[in-house]
């Protein structure tokens, strides 16, 4: 009887119309398609310090709804004219602004010459700038405590436990802000150093943040294969998301070592900004944004341009680039 049973249960399921199950199927597919970030659907913003960005004709044409900012911590008290004018149009533009801070305007790093001087603020000097930039801009709800931390030309950069206390104050002085974990750029020192954030937040006996911002310029500029790429081993060391929060196909660039120069070239900086779609579509389970920097064409005398648009303000062929990817601009 019991066989008898689940013979006519089977029968009864096996007859349901079979444009019933297509419907279901179909529903399914639609469901996954608009699936939210946190599901491996990854959103894309664009960045640039200057506030000429947001009513740019060809970044209209994307219409992102994202964008970052990178200013000095003390820039309330030293830049304010500059930071009002940029969160001005970031806001009147309606964006979603993620702040980065970098060292206060009047510290030289690296240290350069003879000069000193290059090393963490106290945790009093940056409690106190931060709290004075969240009263003017209340409106920012997302902040990275500093800005590429690893790197040689921040102070941070032998100081993990620097990152740790600055991301403790902003957590404590922006309740329901999103806060970054750290801001790590893909460079040799970049699982030592993650490995020991993570170490000074057990440390400190705090809560392990699950967004962590990395900068992958060697990646998919020198077009590493997945299985040498610091993205892989960022995805191991890292717990929760990652976001790309700074990433480019670079036009020009001269290291400061000078041991390798980026020569102006249109087609490498296609191919890398392609590098860049593809590696976040591999990763999309763990990548939940990507920051493209930069916008305007930077002057020739600068050592750095990753713009999207040349110096007569007309897009360059990795314009279309995003183009074919405008459905994540969103």
């Amino acid at each position: 009887m019991r066989i008898l049973d689940r013979r006519r249960r089977y029968s009864a399921a096996s007859v349901i119309p079979r444009r019933t199950l297509l419907l279901a199927l179909l529903a399914l597919v639609c469901a996954a398609l608009a699936a939210p970030a946190t599901s491996g659907a990854y959103v894309v913003g664009v960045a640039d310090q200057s506030p000429a960005l947001f009513t740019n004709q060809f970044f209209e044409q994307l219409a992102p709804t994202r964008t970052r900012y990178i200013t000095p911590i003390d820039s309330v008290f030293k830049q304010r004219a500059a930071v009002d004018a940029w969160m001005d149009a970031a806001q009147a533009a309606g964006m979603e602004v993620v702040v980065a801070f970098n060292p206060p305007a009047k510290m030289r790093c690296p240290n350069i010459g003879r000069a000193k001087g290059c090393r963490p603020i106290s945790a009093a000097a940056y409690k106190r700038d931060f709290r004075a930039f969240r009263k003017r801009y209340p409106w920012v709800r997302i902040y990275q405590p500093w800005n590429e931390v690893n790197n040689l030309t921040q102070p941070t950069a032998r100081y993990p436990e620097a990152v740790v206390a600055y991301y403790q104050i902003v957590k404590a002085n922006c309740r329901g802000c999103i806060v970054l974990g750290a801001d790590i750029q893909d460079l040799p020192n970049m699982a030592s150093y993650s490995a020991a954030v993570l170490r000074a937040f057990r440390d400190r006996h705090l809560a392990v943040p699950k967004v962590w911002g990395l900068h992958n310029y060697t990646d998919t500029n020198r077009f590493v294969k997945d299985r040498n790429s610091s993205m892989r081993r960022a995805a191991k060391i890292l717990p929760g998301k990652i976001w790309l929060t700074e990433t480019a196909g670079l036009f020009r660039f001269q290291p400061q070592n000078a041991r390798q120069s980026f020569r102006p070239s249109l087609t490498r900086q296609k191919r890398a900004m392609q590098a860049i779609f593809k590696q976040a579509d591999l990763y999309r389970r763990k990548v939940d944004r990507v920051y493209l920097y930069q916008w305007f064409a930077s002057a020739p005398t600068n050592r750095w341009d990753s713009a999207i648009l040349d110096a007569h303000g007309l897009p360059r062929p990795v314009f279309g680039v995003l183009l074919a990817n405008i459905a994540k601009f969103r």
